[in-house]
């Protein structure tokens, strides 16, 4: 991949058109090779579904809403956050995490791997409606955050194999546009209507 397409002074609504195309594009060849290719519910009883089975046992609604928001909040969207200190020639880390999240998604679809619903189950309407009111409303959360903090980058290698980086500048240095704070609390919002509107469907099934 050609680095200099990802360089942090492109504009934020850029970075998340080319990130979201980019998504998608590994998200559905993932679901087609994993559809094909293994078995279903090959990933139920993996460690990536732990959280989720600790989340589905909260006791009440707005519990687990707040439990499944903060869960993606908390862990995922730090973590993207951390590794966009992080470029390697101008490739910021956190574009890494979510292009695995990516293949991830595909693949999970593809198996039928959900913990709380089964896709045999529910038509194609119904499933589509699902899919972009919660994991479509999720990761669209998730490119629009990489996407604003990509300019807080701190650190650099200047190739895939130096072991040590450069820091570029200081923390207290790192300032985001008004564009992309609006990105970045756009995200969040997305986040959090993803939770409600995944609660409400566990909930019903």
């Amino acid at each position: 991949m050609n680095t200099s397409s990802v360089r942090t002074q492109d504009g934020v609504f850029k970075r998340v058109l080319w990130l979201y195309g980019l998504f998608m594009l590994l998200s559905n060849a993932a679901y087609l090779v994993a559809y094909y290719l293994l078995p279903e519910h090959w990933l139920l009883g993996s460690a990536t579904q732990g959280p989720g089975r600790v989340i589905a046992a909260s006791s009440t609604f707005w519990s687990q809403v707040a439990m499944t928001f903060l869960f993606n909040f908390g862990l995922m969207i730090a973590l993207s956050v951390w590794l966009n200190l992080f470029q390697v020639k101008g490739f910021p880390l956190g574009y890494l995490w979510l292009l695995s999240t990516a293949v991830m998604s595909g693949v999970t679809a593809g198996t039928n791997s959900f913990l709380q619903s089964n896709l045999t189950q529910i038509n194609v309407r119904d499933g589509m409606a699902a899919n972009l009111s919660i994991g479509g409303l999720e990761f669209l959360a998730y490119i629009l955050v990489i996407a604003a903090t990509v300019s807080i980058a701190v650190y650099q290698w200047s190739s895939w194999i130096q072991l040590v980086p450069t820091k570029m500048k200081n923390f207290r240095d790192v300032r985001l546009s008004w564009t992309e704070v609006l990105c970045l609390l756009g995200g969040i919002v997305l986040l959090l209507i993803a939770a409600y509107r995944e609660t409400m469907l566990a909930r019903s099934l």
